[in-house]
């Protein structure tokens, strides 16, 4: 089946009809296309990864301030024709769009408008698509290695530093960049918002490494899970892996080893080349746990999180199955089908344990089942035919669905944009002299390559 596409014309290519050059101008004007589109690339990932922690006033919320340097670059490359809409993706999303109004309409409030106004915004992102090649992909991943190895030099250097000074100060923004883009202290010091600052043991005067620019420790940890399962998958070099295994250790989160654990298999069945790194990373792993170098107590202490009910092991891993249990007995059947609405917290306030679903549960609870398998449909439709690798892709996706709980996470969301959905297949060409088909600046093609 064809992926059909609407988008601008530029200066090479139709999508679909090759629109020959002289031969020095056309490579040269590919080369350079190419690489201006690797340098947007590594732009949305660098704003998605080291502006998340500022944010502007927006009404009577704050809008994350990557996704407003993500939108401005997204516009200009669609208006300046680099970008387009593929036709399957989009229509999935309409539909998806209207289900989710419909929710929004039947348990209508004020307050969800701006939730889902993001929702809508951020979702319409996945059905942007560009052709590229696969070495063009491949610098894509590299420069998300680059940056992800700067976040874990940066854990390093903050964890080291806290022998010196105090941690917790190393971490604040305030005096350095203006108040109105920063969190509250509340926020900063986990009350209600983020866990930006957390001990390594209850008591312990070293806390957490979070990369400085990253949200949480948790966060850390996912990141250099992501690095080290590309690092494995496509590049295997040994410094970039022990960096990425020191600042994933670091965070003493268990969320990227989570990760790990779920990827790695896949990555060494699919991959033999992937076996020798992962090996080589669990040995270096385990020998820097066996020194003593990384505390292997705040690891094996967290294994009882999962009966603690406000611990954020049961948070994460285990409170959203027993709030999906709980939804699903007592829930009416217009619930069940329409949801809740975006952000709604009467069924979440009541509960006797620390409830918070995951995404997976979230996108139930908000839209309802019908909205669910919409949701399903359209993510099913945006990673068909994506030049991600397997187990990269299986890694994003349950990052998203299990150990995230925000379904319009900016950060997120951008990071899967740029490595899942932006980089599409080559479009088929057309024979040399082929007159256009298309004389529109708006047109339609194929991008099945």
């Amino acid at each position: 089946m064809k992926d059909y596409t609407i988008g601008t014309v530029n200066n090479v290519t139709d999508y679909g009809v090759d629109r020959r050059l002289p031969a020095e101008t056309s490579v040269a004007s590919v080369y350079r296309t190419y690489n201006s589109a690797t340098r947007v690339d590594i732009a949305l990932l660098a704003s998605a990864l080291f502006l998340q922690r500022f944010s502007l006033p927006f009404f009577h919320t704050f809008l994350s301030i990557d996704f407003v340097f993500a939108a401005l670059i997204f516009v200009h490359q669609f208006a300046s024709g680099r970008l387009f809409i593929q036709y399957d993706r989009l229509l999935w999303f309409l539909v998806m769009a209207v289900a989710a109004t419909s929710s929004v309409l039947l348990n209508f409030d004020s307050r969800m408008l701006t939730s889902y106004g993001l929702f809508v915004l951020l979702y319409f992102l996945f059905t942007l698509s560009r052709s590229s090649t696969p070495d063009q992909y491949k610098s894509t991943l590299q420069g998300f290695q680059f940056l992800a190895l700067i976040l874990c030099c940066l854990a390093i250097a903050q964890f080291a530093a806290q022998l010196v000074v105090d941690g917790r100060k190393l971490i604040m923004f305030f005096g350095i960049f203006p108040d109105f883009i920063l969190p509250s202290q509340e926020s900063m010091g986990g009350n209600g918002g983020w866990n930006t600052i957390g001990p390594i043991t209850p008591g312990s005067s070293l806390i957490k490494s979070n990369g400085i620019f990253l949200v949480e420790p948790s966060t850390m940890s996912q990141i250099a899970a992501l690095g080290i399962l590309i690092e494995v998958l496509e590049f295997r070099r040994p410094r970039y892996l022990i960096v990425l295994t020191l600042g994933l250790l670091l965070a003493y989160s268990g969320t990227g080893i989570s990760i790990l654990l779920v990827s790695l298999p896949v990555a060494v069945l699919v991959n033999r080349r992937a076996q020798l790194p992962a090996m080589l990373i669990s040995l270096f792993a385990f020998g820097l746990l066996a020194a003593g170098i990384i505390d292997i107590s705040a690891f094996t202490s967290r294994v009882g999180e999962f009966d603690d009910k406000s611990a954020s092991g049961f948070i994460r891993f285990v409170s959203p199955f027993w709030m999906a249990a709980d939804y699903f007995n007592t829930a009416s059947l217009p619930e069940l089908l329409h949801g809740n609405g975006p952000g709604g917290q009467g069924f979440v306030a009541n509960k006797f344990y620390h409830a918070s679903g995951s995404s997976w549960f979230n996108v139930i609870y908000y839209y309802g089942l019908i909205g669910a398998f919409l949701f399903t449909c359209f993510f099913a439709s945006c990673f068909r035919r994506s030049r991600c690798p397997k187990p990269l892709l299986a890694a994003l996706i349950y990052n998203y669905l299990v150990t995230n709980s925000n379904l319009i996470g900016t950060s997120n969301l951008i990071m899967m944009v740029v490595l899942c959905t932006l980089n599409g297949p080559e479009p088929r060409r057309g024979r040399i002299g082929e007159p256009s088909q298309y004389p529109s600046p708006f047109v339609t093609g194929s991008a099945a390559g």
